[in-house]
């Protein structure tokens, strides 16, 4: 059953240059790295090594006061 099962091995080398701006710019209108993945279809982890390649990742922010 699982044998059928394919997951995604590639890395953000694998990925195009258009689909990295893409990336890039929805992160950049702080747009949620899930969404993104969602929106083009690549795995959340892919986006952020995506976001880290082109030196825009900034990281989640928690405010600890509330």
């Amino acid at each position: 059953m699982l044998d059928s099962v394919q997951y995604a091995t590639g890395g953000p080398n694998d990925v195009s240059e258009d689909r990295k701006r893409i990336v890039s710019s929805l992160y950049l209108c702080n747009i949620p790295e899930e969404f993104i993945a969602m929106q083009v279809d690549l795995e959340i982890p892919l986006v952020i090594g995506i976001l880290k390649e082109l030196d825009v990742y900034r990281g989640r922010i928690y405010d600890n006061d509330n």
